[in-house]
């Protein structure tokens, strides 16, 4: 089967990543028949920016990446959406990748992992280090909890089907969201596979991840996985 742009939609949450909205736009238009850009309330030019290249824009309800990609797969019209993050730190040459294997019935949802495939983002600095231990952490408490064999469930790097994304139910308005649809998926027993996929450091901007945010993520994942049903 060959990849099918018109199948597909882009879901590109931003803030304040004015700098280098346009090329991400450039790059990806080749992929999709849709290419959504969620603003989380930027200060700089991001809604212009958009507007000009002639995409869609939303303006999110401030609460955070999750209530901003929930917002943007349900105004998709792709049958697959796909989520790009706007720093350039995803490679657009990946995502036919990502997305073959639902067209051909092959998984629900695809991701890309950096442990497989490498990343320049990882700094050799105490933070970066705790950062990719912690990481692997995630992993490797989901993987015992299900029996699973994933290898990274933080890269917001994927492709779903999106009645499969409509179906799980999320409620992360933060940047748990991703480790939450792989949680969701594997208690439907969705069909979830990897790809190998190497992450580029981001290219502008602030990152607005912070040492603070992976402790959440931890408490978030351990609630999700143990204390969710009591």
């Amino acid at each position: 089967m060959r990849y099918s742009k018109d199948k597909v939609s882009i879901i590109i949450p931003a803030k304040n990543e004015g700098s280098g909205l346009k090329k991400i736009i450039s790059q990806v238009k080749s992929y999709a028949s849709e290419i959504i850009v969620v603003d989380g309330h930027s200060t700089d030019d991001t809604k212009k920016i958009v507007l000009s290249q002639n995409v869609k824009y939303i303006l999110d309800h401030g609460r955070g990446r999750g209530d901003g990609v929930r917002m943007g797969v349900k105004k998709a019209r792709g049958e697959i959406v796909v989520l790009f993050d706007a720093d350039g730190s995803h490679p657009p040459k990946d995502i036919p990748n990502l997305v073959l294997p639902i067209l051909k019935n092959q998984a629900d949802m695809v991701m890309g992992s950096r442990r497989t495939g490498g990343s320049f983002d990882l700094s050799i600095t105490l933070d970066g280090m705790a950062r990719s231990v912690g990481s692997d952490f995630l992993v490797y408490l989901v993987n015992k909890k299900f029996g699973s064999n994933l290898s990274d469930i933080l890269f917001s790097f994927r492709a779903i089907r999106k009645s499969t994304f409509k179906k799980l139910g999320l409620q992360s308005d933060g940047f748990s969201l991703e480790q939450e649809m792989v949680i969701k998926c594997l208690e439907k027993e969705y069909i979830i596979a990897e790809i190998p996929v190497r992450e580029n450091a981001r290219l502008w901007g602030i990152s607005k991840l912070k040492t603070r945010t992976g402790i959440q993520l931890l408490l978030f994942l351990i609630r999700d996985l143990y204390f969710k049903s009591l």
